[in-house]
């Protein structure tokens, strides 16, 4: 029986362990290289368990519970300090919250249980304990992490407050649950504080944490509006250019017969090398205002025509299937900043390849309409390195100040009550569009 008593605190002592590394996995930016550091972490959480069963069963469990608060702190801290990436402010605030959580689901898995000690407490208490804890983490990987690390990119000195908020609530717990003694050795007679402070806690986080997600929510809003204006902008730029260039194309159709003047007039006074050079100047000027035929649009064909040429200048292979009529019910700069952007984004991903690589793009584009609504489907794909980094669904910039073009994307599909996703898998990189166009625009 004490072999199985001493199975059960090992067991106890290694899930307490699992859930503090977890926990803090769940919501801080973790290290690079992350499988080397979740490996240590595993085996000094196994060696310090060891440890801790050994000196309980040399010392007696009075003296090993005192010190079950330091043990769980620096096992808070080692793990921080090996895998977290993220500032000391954040990870303490994820390391006291976390505790807060634990001491409650630790008296309640306690006060859950049908016998008061023994093998049978044990056995339950671990039970009870294993379904809260993943409750808990399931919760934090699939909802909490992309809401908490949005806010980590936005807050600053925010964090200070915060954090400060979740350590006085660790120190009111421990108080309330650890002292004069252990809960677990007296009558559940402050069950009443246990619930009233955790009722404080939930209300206090989620006041803060309203009043927080208010602010970053006008804060993305007006940084979606500086970074679409800013796009905008510049693609207006962009057109008007390229416009230029197909007028100066058709001004020099036009004046072709002044141009045969001068090359007959050059031949004829035996200035051959002089009319070469006119003849290659002309032929340039005009092929470099020629668009190519990609679609009907004609933003949109502006715009993949150039972005085509330039990447078949750098080396890569590039096909377009474009079916996009004339007319589009919405704003060409969108468009255009959309086109744009995917196909800036594949030329450098293809760039960034290693030599060897087959480097190509590949754009599928198409317009449906369908009882009375429009859909546009744009889809780029291109070689691209494995070292691809995603952060909040959107791949991490290597360029300082980068990854303005894939949040203009999603402000602009957003915008059009669309969607826009990334992915990357075995050396291809995908953007994927969906735009809903009303008619009636």
């Amino acid at each position: 029986m004490l072999i199985l008593l001493g199975a059960s605190v090992l067991l106890r002592f290694l899930q307490t362990a699992a859930y503090i590394s977890l926990f803090l996995f769940s919501l801080l930016k973790l290290r690079e290289p992350k499988r080397k550091r979740i490996a240590i972490t595993v085996a000094i959480n196994i060696a310090v368990a060891g440890a801790y069963c050994a000196f309980l069963f040399v010392y007696g469990q009075e003296l090993a519970e005192r010190l079950i608060v330091p043990i769980e702190i620096g096992l808070s801290l080692i793990v921080i300090t090996i895998c977290s990436a993220d500032k000391w402010v954040i990870s303490l605030f994820v390391m006291f919250t976390q505790f807060n959580l634990y001491l409650g689901i630790c008296y309640l898995s306690d006060i859950c249980t049908t016998e008061a000690s023994g093998l049978i407490y044990q056995i339950e208490y671990l039970l009870y304990r294993t379904v809260l804890f993943g409750a808990l983490l399931f919760f934090n990987f699939k909802y909490l992490r992309p809401r908490f690390r949005r806010l980590v990119e936005i807050l600053g000195k925010e964090w200070q407050f915060i954090t400060l908020a979740a350590f006085f609530f660790y120190v009111m717990e421990a108080v309330i649950l650890y002292c004069p003694r252990f809960y677990w050795y007296e009558a559940d007679n402050r069950w009443y504080l246990v619930a009233s402070s955790y009722l404080v806690f939930f209300s206090v986080y989620w006041l803060i944490f309203r009043s927080i997600s208010a602010i970053v929510g006008k804060y993305e809003a007006q940084e979606r509006e500086r970074i679409l204006a800013q796009q905008n902008k510049f693609w207006e730029e962009q057109l008007e250019e390229q416009k230029n260039a197909v007028n100066a194309a058709r001004r020099d159709r036009h004046d072709l017969r002044h141009h045969y003047d001068t090359l007959l007039s050059m031949l004829e006074g035996g200035k051959m090398q002089e009319a070469v050079s006119y003849l290659t100047a002309q032929t340039r000027r005009t092929e470099s205002a020629v668009l190519s035929d990609v679609c009907q649009h004609p933003a949109a064909n502006a715009i993949l025509s150039r972005w085509a040429a330039r990447a078949r200048e750098n080396g890569i292979k590039t096909e377009i299937d474009a079916r996009i009529p004339a007319k589009l019910p919405m704003d060409d700069i969108a468009l255009a900043g959309i086109l744009a952007n995917s196909f800036e984004n594949a030329v450098e991903g293809c760039l960034r390849t290693p030599e060897g690589t087959v480097r190509f793009i590949t754009v599928n584009i198409a317009y449906s309409v369908y009882n009375g609504a429009g859909k546009l489907y744009i889809v780029f794909e291109n070689a691209c390195a494995d070292n691809i980094v995603f952060e909040s669904g959107f791949p991490k910039s290597e360029k300082p100040g980068g990854g303005t073009g894939t949040k203009s994307i999603a402000y602009t599909a957003e915008r059009y009550n669309g969607m826009v996703e990334y992915a990357a898998e075995k050396g291809i990189f995908r953007t994927r569009v969906l735009l809903h166009l009303s008619l009636q625009a």
